[in-house]
């Protein structure tokens, strides 16, 4: 049997990690392979960031530079040595984490260590594990729900962009939200046009046993990224409140001179 190429699909988003920001990379493709058997051990190498500013990400360009150096080094050396999987990367509390995962057990270290002599500036640990569950993948660094939903946001509104959208001019924005029961939907119907929400739709999904009754609702506005963020992230949370799914947004592209 062939084997499909692994085809990276990197995403960046920032949470908070025991009350401190965080930036994490991930590649989602490997949401669809994980677990592959024959990678079982996981890779962690943390660098320290030689001036981190307030929030423990870097201070300046030049460090920036310096970790993209390394991260190239490693993922390289990695690659060809061990076939290992390079699944995500964390900035937080002053920190650059790396991770990656393969079949070996001590042979990570010893690359990592090399590597790092490339860079006699910066302190840095490392540890491995067995994981064959991907447990540090699907569980640590894949995103939660909530998370996902920015990254969906964003990829929208990088296709908006290319489009030639101006992002600040408002416009009708659509959202499609599902519930188990015509209750729960006519209970978040009512709150919804309370906060200045017009009903457009409502109906039912044929293929959703778990949440078969949908509507859908609009409100004229901007879709910054700072703006859509926050009017996602509010009706999410209405939507779990009545027992509902947030199912995402669409809005016509538009430009300065239409």
């Amino acid at each position: 049997m062939t084997v499909p190429a692994h085809t990276p699909e990197w995403e960046v988003y920032f949470c908070d990690i025991n009350e401190r920001p965080a930036c994490v990379s991930v590649d989602l493709a490997f949401e669809h392979e994980a677990p592959i058997p024959e990678k079982h051990r996981a890779f962690e190498l943390v660098v320290a960031l030689q001036q981190p500013d307030a929030d423990g990400f870097p201070a300046d360009e030049a460090e920036w530079e310096q970790l993209e150096a390394i991260e190239e080094a490693l993922v390289e050396e990695f690659q060809n040595s061990l076939q290992a999987a390079f699944v995500g990367k964390l900035l937080h509390d002053g920190k650059r984490s790396f991770y990656f995962y393969s079949g070996q057990e001590a042979l990570p270290e010893v690359i990592a260590t090399n590597i790092m002599q490339q860079f006699p500036d910066y302190t840095f640990a490392s540890n491995t594990l067995h994981d064959p569950d991907w447990g540090l993948y699907l569980d640590f660094l894949f995103p939660e729900p909530v998370d996902m939903q920015s990254i969906k946001n964003n990829r929208i509104l990088r296709m908006m962009a290319e489009q030639g959208d101006e992002h600040h001019i408002p416009r009708p924005v659509s959202h499609f939200v599902s519930f188990a029961s015509e209750t729960d939907r006519a209970a978040f119907k009512s709150e919804a046009e309370d906060t200045g929400y017009t009903v457009v739709q409502e109906g039912e999904n044929q293929n959703e046993t778990d949440v078969p009754f949908s509507i859908v609702i609009a409100k004229v506005q901007a879709v910054t990224e700072e703006e859509i963020h926050a009017t996602t992230l509010g009706l999410w949370q209405l939507a779990e409140e009545f027992k509902g799914v947030y199912g995402g947004w669409q809005a016509q592209v538009v430009k300065e001179n239409d």
